[in-house]
Order: C-alpha cells, then structure tokens, then sequence
C-alpha cells in the first residue's frame, strides 16, 4: 500500500554515546507499517522522547548483534508485558542467532523475569544474505556486510508503503553496498570516521569518494564518532540527529 512514509532518528549514536547521542534506532511508519530498524540498548528512552509508543511498533529489524543495534530488545518485551500490558504480536528479524542472542540478554540483563515468556505473541525469523523476506506488506532483502570479524552483519533494503529504505547497519565499503542502495528513496549510512578508513566502519572521505556507485535518491548519515561531529557543519550529506524526522 503505498502512502505517506516517516522515517524517525530515534537515536543516531556509536556505541560510545559520542556527542551524547542514544543509540541506534530508526522507527519507519507507513500505512499499515510500523517499524525499527535495530534497536539498541537507549532505544525505550528514545520512543517515549520522540513520543513513539513502544506497543505500537509491529517489526523489529536487526542488522548485527551487537548491544548498542540489539540491546533493546529485552527492554521492548519487559516494556509489552509489564507497562504498556501489549496484546498486540512482535516480529523480530535478524542474522542468524538472533532469539538465542537475546534469550542470553535477557538472562544476563533481568534473570529469571520473562522465564514463563510474555502475554504477547513473538515470532523470530533470521534473514540469511541474498535472500529476500516477505514480511506482512514489507519486503526485506539482507546482504553481507563486513563488520569486523563478524560473518552476520547485514546491510537491509525495506519495500513497503511504495517507497524502499535501505540501511546499512555497520560496515566498511564493500561491494555489496552498491546494491544494497540500488533504488532506495533513502540510504541511512552509518559514518563513524571522518577522513581515516578503519576496519568495520566507513569514513565520510570514503563515501564522498564513492557517492556515484550510490544509486539512491538521497543519504542521511547516523552513526557518526567524535571525528565526523566536529566537522558536521561541513559535511555535503545531512547527518541525523536524535530525533531528527524525515518524511518521504
């Protein structure tokens, strides 16, 4: 169903809170959509500033399991079966391991707590690279990024509600990142470095450099470090804040 899109920066931060910035969560809502790409461990703080009920977020998309993309999950379920009493079922999407990654966080985190499981329906579905998921009115497609020493990290493109969202989670450049954006009305790019090329990330030099294999219709960087902060007042791509909303 196509109609109206808004992509909202609930936290935009690296996992060092760099700028005092939250970290990862991007909310996307559309006619008969509503959705987070990743979901990192401020992501319940970020909902309620940006005034987004938790209860209402349907899909859960996962990029890599690393805390500051994955870390919220546990405080989502204890946030649907605790305080917002959720009904409502929540799918949860990811790379492989993913339910068992956040049973272990769960266990670490609250002990004991959602043993019994919660009153709502959960669902887990792993998105391997190069396959194409087909998730309510939502298509998901992953690909393999390269992310440190990591076989899991996925860089995702989002059909739904006419218009294609691609994301890159974490990576340095690769070749898939070309056909990751291929027709994206938006690429979200994760930029942690500013003009140093370092394993597992990209730099904002590097990507100015390959802008032109980029074929999407815009860029909004997230995910930046202290490098890439200080000179965001000359950056020629926007670089999303918390709670920066874009409507497409």
């Amino acid at each position: 169903m196509a109609g109206p899109v808004r992509v909202s920066f609930v936290g935009t931060g690296d996992a060092f809170g760099s700028g005092g910035r939250l970290q990862t969560c991007i909310h996307v809502a559309g006619p008969g959509a509503s959705y987070l790409l990743d979901c990192g461990c401020s992501s319940l703080v970020g909902l309620r500033r940006s005034g987004i009920a938790p209860e209402q977020i349907d899909t859960v998309i996962i990029s890599h399991l690393h805390g500051d993309h994955f870390g919220g999950i546990p405080f989502l379920l204890l946030d649907g079966q605790y305080l917002s009493k959720r009904t409502s079922p929540l799918a949860i999407i990811g790379p492989q391991g993913l339910q068992k990654q956040v049973a272990a966080a769960l266990a670490a985190l609250y002990p004991g707590t959602l043993e019994d499981g919660v009153a709502f329906p959960v669902t887990y579905q792993e998105l391997q690279p190069g396959q194409t998921l087909c998730h309510g009115d939502l298509k998901i497609r992953a690909w393999r990024m390269q992310h440190g020493g990591s076989d899991r990290a996925l860089g995702v493109q989002v059909d739904g509600c006419g218009k294609r969202i691609a994301y890159t989670g974490d990576t340095e450049w690769n070749e898939n990142l070309p056909l990751l954006a291929a027709g994206a009305d938006l690429l979200i790019c994760e930029c942690f470095q500013y003009d140093q090329p370092t394993a597992s990330h990209l730099d904002y030099m590097t990507l100015l450099e390959k802008r032109g294999q980029l074929d999407c219709r815009q860029i909004v960087l997230t995910h930046a470090g202290d490098a890439v902060l200080q000179r965001q007042d000359a950056l020629e791509f926007p670089l999303a804040d918390d709670g920066f909303v874009l409507d497409l």
